[in-house]
């Protein structure tokens, strides 16, 4: 099968091999492409070393963070290719990284050392495919499965567990037996591996079409990596509002939500603080007061351990907190949360509900919905009439005030504040005038 090499990635092979070596396309391209998805991205392996490749390309700049193992990234106007000698590894430091590498001359060595055979193969548009460990017959049977021992793979890299999870659930593969059980039974070894690259690896998997199922089928691989949420699979709820556990339900929800990271992280995390939060009434009804507050705290940490950017945690903590929003919404309601999260941040809100909802007892689903699809609709009406949802769509202003007589201090700040919780309330209109009075008496108050 032929695959299509961009022109940008056939030059760098051509201009490599016109100087007398050897080179191919490799790993996930080459799975992406004999799949019919479009590649993320071309990385090349060669037999030049990184010196030579660099004199290959003496006129391209060049990212060379990671030339000590062998890669070269060429800039080019299509983003960067990632150049790397072939090499062998020698001894793993702390289940993660090489201690060191050496190059070798032969791509049948390279592709050895990787992960799964189907990121093991190689192609060249005129060579064709290069498979020595069955990669394209693992593709067509659906199947992941470890190059070599995979006991040996995982010991080597424990981040390999996690990318085994991350593949299921995006390429929708069953993972071979021999290296799912390797996989659970090196799943303690998931602490050595980095807040940071444990969140890339989740947030990634979470985006899977078969996300819900995967952690579903390897949740002991998942709970290793997050202790946090391990508590929410032994979590009943003996409820009329529910007809799952806890972690089922936050699967179904997970499932129920559009596959952007910041909804599916929410949805993963939303019922989090119900484990330590259950109470039992005479009935043996469970009860779950204040768990939307412990999730926040549960979230937070979780978040902050995994290192997730500022800006995200904080969109995924608002989503947590705001979850169990009352139903119905009213129009002062809606338009508090929209000035409160933003309009987008509001559909978010309301992707999230819509999610927690279908995973909660089947008989409510329907007018639960209904009202969350009312919420909607009076958003959009509240954002085409254009009504002041901010302070900056106030009729007046921090220099209005100033000329009233008020000081440049908090009080100022307080004022503008109250006028707009006022006008969000509908106890006063969005006009400079009656605005100006209310913000005199308001000086009146406070000075008497």
């Amino acid at each position: 099968m032929a695959i299509a090499v961009p022109a940008y990635v056939r030059a760098v092979l051509a201009r490599l091999e016109s100087a007398g070596f050897e080179a191919w396309c490799v790993g996930g391209c080459v799975r992406d492409s004999l799949l019919g998805r479009r590649p993320g991205d071309w990385d090349i392996t060669t037999s030049a070393l990184p010196g030579e490749t660099a004199a290959c390309f003496p006129e391209v700049s060049r990212v060379e963070a990671g030339r000590a193992l062998g890669t070269v990234g060429l800039v080019t106007p299509r983003g960067v290719v990632e150049v790397t000698t072939y090499r062998v590894e020698g001894a793993y430091a702390s289940h993660r990284r090489p201690e060191e590498v050496a190059f070798t001359r032969q791509v049948e060595e390279d592709l050895a050392r990787r992960d799964f055979t189907v990121n093991a193969m190689a192609y060249h548009p005129e060579r064709g495919i290069l498979d020595p460990f069955g990669g394209r017959e693992d593709l067509a049977r659906g199947l992941l499965r470890c190059v070599g021992e995979p006991e040996q793979r995982f010991q080597e890299d424990a981040l390999r567990i996690l990318r085994c999870m991350r593949f299921a659930s995006v390429l929708g593969f069953v993972v071979d037996p021999e290296t799912s059980w390797a996989a659970e039974k090196n799943r303690g070894l998931l602490k050595t591996v980095s807040g940071e690259r444990t969140r890339e690896e989740l947030t990634k998997l979470l985006q899977g079409a078969r996300a819900a199922e995967t952690l579903r089928a390897y949740r002991t691989l998942f709970f290793a990596a997050v202790p946090e949420l391990q508590p929410l699979a032994a979590c009943t709820q003996e409820s009329p509002y529910h007809r799952f556990n806890a972690w089922e339900h936050s699967l179904h929800t997970v499932e129920a939500v559009p596959d952007r990271p910041v909804l599916r992280w929410a949805a993963l995390l939303h019922d989090g603080g119900k484990p330590c939060t259950k109470t039992l009434d005479e009935r043996g009804q469970a009860h779950f007061f204040g768990h939307g507050k412990a999730g926040v705290q549960l979230a937070r940490g979780l978040l902050d351990r995994l290192r997730f950017p500022g800006e995200e945690a904080r969109r995924i903590v608002t989503l947590v907190e705001r979850h169990g929003e009352p139903l119905p919404m009213g129009e002062t309601r809606v338009k508090r949360l929209l000035a409160a999260l933003g309009p987008e941040g509001f559909e978010d809100l309301l992707a999230l509900m819509r999610g927690d909802v279908s995973a909660q007892a089947e008989e409510l689903v329907p007018g639960r919905l209904a009202l969350i699809d009312q919420a909607g609709a009076l958003a959009k009406e509240i954002l085409a009439r254009g009504d002041c949802l901010t302070l900056a769509g106030l009729a007046v202003n921090g220099r209005d005030l100033l000329e009233l007589g008020y000081r440049p201090c908090p009080a100022l700040g307080r004022a503008l504040k109250s006028l707009l919780d006022q006008v969000l309330d509908g106890r006063e209109e969005n006009q400079r005038q009656k605005l100006l009075a209310r913000a005199a008496e308001l000086l009146e108050e406070n000075q008497g």
